[in-house]
């Protein structure tokens, strides 16, 4: 563990700024191997941002990152806006961060995943996320990134978010403990795809409507016309159904309870079929955790799109071409093991380690979790479930 004694000297550097996130509570030195993130911000204007949850406002300011005590990005000018819909009410909030231009991540030094699947580049980044870890706030800190981290080492055929803990720093005082996460939002899938933001078309499902972000709306109208119309034919040609099948397996095994009626978003590369995107897994395997996979799709919120069309495919009345090839496959990798509850307990370990150093001051400044042994609790609590809603699916699919 390296000393980042480098934070004493920015506390003096921006210590005259009138915001402070309660020095009280900072610590002047801490032992991590964390990446340091500094965000200079007029003090007025972030205070204002931080206390107006309701209202879309966005400033500027200036980015910096380090990592094992070295100056990675230096004064890199961003806008900020607060994100999140129900987390916005935690005292620590989402932070989205965008560059003025894509920035250049091929040394790996703003994100640095464990492994990148082998469709997907984070080459070219125009905006992250600093995320308060969602519903998991009070919890673990580390489920969303664990749970995604099991489907990157899966290596399914899905499109998602990549991510880090970090510790997050406002001009120079503590802000919190935080995921780095890159975006699911057109910017996010242009990258991934190393296209333009232009050649994207994108949607999202939110438990109140479907929204259309970007692109061809009357490509996203199409396709909901033949959901509802049950054109298989033309559903079959608009989806990349690969993709979707794994996808759908996925939210399924891990048990989403926030999805599919939100949560959900899908996307086209210019005239290619629709994929859809994995993100934002903190409500997995809470709640519901003895349904069965397909129950689970096909809940109370079968009036939403995702159930809609995943249903329509399965329940073709002409053809099982799409239902037999779904529990094929959702069979091969249950019999793999690569998602299993012991290949999540290897990640979830892994990352307990990196950020248990950190967690005293996220507990200090926040009071959430209370307590080191809640924390861990908590912790113990995700695994217990994860493995009873991996036995519950496996006796299902039996």
């Amino acid at each position: 563990m390296k000393k980042i004694s480098f934070l004493l000297l920015m506390i003096l550097c921006f210590g005259c700024s009138k915001f402070e996130m309660d020095e009280t509570l900072l610590p002047t030195e801490i032992a991590s191997s964390l990446p340091v993130i500094n965000i200079a911000v007029d003090a007025d204007e972030f205070e204002e941002m931080y206390e107006k949850t309701n209202e879309e406002i966005e400033i500027k300011g200036k980015f910096n990152l380090y990592r094992d005590d070295v100056l990675l990005i230096d004064n890199e000018k961003v806008e900020l806006e607060l994100k999140g819909r129900f987390s916005i009410r935690f005292p620590l909030k989402t932070l989205g961060v965008k560059f003025d231009d894509k920035y250049d991540n091929r040394d790996r030094s703003l994100i640095n995943p464990a492994a990148v699947l082998p469709h997907h580049s984070i080459d070219k980044i125009k905006a992250i996320r600093l995320r308060n870890s969602g519903n998991d706030f009070e919890n673990t800190m580390l489920k969303d990134l664990s749970i995604t981290q099991l489907a990157i080492n899966a290596g399914l055929d899905i499109d998602l978010t990549y991510g880090e803990p970090v510790l997050v720093y406002i001009n120079g005082a503590f802000y919190g403990l935080m995921n780095l996460r890159t975006e699911a939002n057109t910017n996010g899938m242009a990258g991934l795809n190393k296209a333009d933001k232009s050649d994207v078309t994108l949607a999202k499902i939110t438990t109140q409507e479907l929204i259309k972000k970007d692109g061809d709306f009357h490509r996203i109208d199409d396709l909901l016309d033949a959901i509802e119309a049950k054109d298989v034919a033309y559903l079959k040609n608009e989806i990349d159904l690969n993709s979707f099948i794994d996808y759908m397996i996925f939210q399924s095994y891990i048990g989403n309870t926030d999805w599919p009626h939100n949560n959900a978003r899908f996307y086209a590369i210019n005239d290619g079929r629709f994929r859809f995107v994995l993100f934002d897994l903190d409500n997995a395997s809470r709640l519901k955790i003895g349904q069965s996979p397909l129950k689970l799709i096909d809940n109370f919120w079968r009036s939403n799109m995702l159930g809609n069309l995943f249903m329509t495919l399965y329940e073709d009345e002409h053809d099982d071409a799409f239902k037999n090839r779904f529990l094929e496959r959702y069979r091969e990798i249950l019999q793999s093991g690569n998602i299993s509850s012991n290949k999540l307990e290897v990640i979830v370990d892994e990352n307990t380690e990196r950020i248990a150093g950190e967690m005293e001051y996220q507990i200090a400044k926040y009071n959430a979790p209370r307590t080191t042994l809640e924390w861990k609790i908590e912790l113990d609590k995700m695994m217990i479930l994860f493995r009873e809603r991996e036995a519950a699916v496996r006796a299902h699919m039996e």
